[in-house]
């Protein structure tokens, strides 16, 4: 009878296991399929901002600022002054810029002609790790609420062209590099 009574437990046991696995399966392709949502929406642009509010509007000067960078050294948007430059706001926390990533190193590499520069938001320990992980070889400087506020970056990852003379020639939300290649685009036909 006891025999019977520990198979009777172990098959209930092995039932409940098998149900939790199951369970556990169907919420792991939810936050999959709600990841994708989430991701789609980024790339429009947050919610309730008007193209209007995103960015600087093309034709203005480029605020200048000085941060800085993860080993403490100050650098200003005017140390590039005569190149073109590609401000990266990022976020280490932020799964669409880490998405992002490698399409901005895969940029870089392939756009000599423009300097990317990074301001990105976390620790100095994720931030460098993040570098590391990436192998980014353009300056990545330490986030100021108060710089992004002035570029109206709304959100991460967020770009913003900036010409030879300083002046802003495109910006927006961006996730591949052909998102990347579209705002620099901009700033090349304005040049023709």
């Amino acid at each position: 009878m006891t025999e019977t009574r520990a198979s009777t437990l172990l098959l209930m046991l092995m039932a409940i296991i098998i149900l939790l696995m199951i369970a556990i399966a169907g919420l792991f392709l939810r936050m999959n399929q709600l990841q994708g949502q989430v991701l789609a929406a980024l790339s429009s642009g947050p919610v309730g901002t008007a193209p209007e509010d995103l960015g600087l509007p093309a034709g203005t000067a480029a605020p200048d600022f000085t941060l800085p960078d993860l080993a403490g050294k100050p650098v200003a948007l005017k140390d590039f002054a005569g190149k073109p430059v590609l401000l990266a706001f990022s976020s280490t926390t932020c799964p669409a810029c880490q998405k992002t990533y490698p399409h901005l190193k895969a940029f870089s590499a392939a756009r000599r002609d423009i300097q990317v520069v990074m301001i990105s938001r976390g620790t100095a320990e994720d931030n460098q790790r993040m570098v590391t992980a990436q192998g980014f070889s353009f300056p990545v400087l330490v986030w100021d609420d108060a710089v992004a506020q002035q570029y109206k970056a709304s959100g991460t990852p967020f770009f913003v062209v900036v010409d030879e003379q300083g002046v802003i020639t495109a910006s927006g939300f961006a996730n591949t590099q052909a998102e990347l290649d579209r705002l620099v685009a901009a700033k090349e036909k304005e040049r023709r």
